[in-house]
């Protein structure tokens, strides 16, 4: 081994190689090992395709939720009826499209015609062609609102 004031050019490209190698290496083993000890912390607990259709609220039955997928956007549409406003027949609050993520108990909307663009989660639980969702606009019917499948 040569003494470090003796190295010559030819030496020192060989040792930066050498250690620019076993960094780059080293680095790329990093990188897979915390790309693969990523996980998710939530689970998607249904599918889209079990939900697509429309669903009436079992209370009132004039609030419909249909599931819609467009290509990979996941959507819902919220259709209350309509209500007079200032004079004019309007779709209730709440009425429109929102864009929905399934999550473990609980689901995930942003309401497409906000400019508020942060998703706001809720209570949400299937059993058998039924659904059990937190009142997310604000309907008379209670804190948790439960909607059957009409096709």
């Amino acid at each position: 081994m040569k003494n470090l004031a003796t190295l010559d050019y030819i030496d020192i490209i060989k040792i930066y190689k050498g250690l620019n190698f076993r960094l780059m290496k080293y680095g790329l083993l990093i990188f897979v090992l915390t790309i693969l000890s990523c996980s998710k912390n939530e689970v998607e607990e249904s599918s889209s395709s079990e939900l697509k259709g429309k669903w009436v609220e079992t209370e009132t039955r004039t609030d419909t939720i249909t599931f819609e997928v467009f290509e990979e956007v996941t959507a819902i549409n919220l259709a209350r009826g309509k209500e007079i406003r200032n004079g004019s027949l309007l779709p209730k609050y709440g009425s429109g499209p929102y864009n929905y993520k399934l999550l473990n108990e609980k689901i995930s909307l942003n309401y497409s015609l906000s400019s508020n663009s942060s998703y706001n989660d809720y209570y949400f639980k299937i059993i058998n062609n039924k659904f059990k969702i937190g009142n997310f606009y604000e309907s008379t019917s209670g804190e948790l609102l439960t909607f059957e499948k009409l096709n």
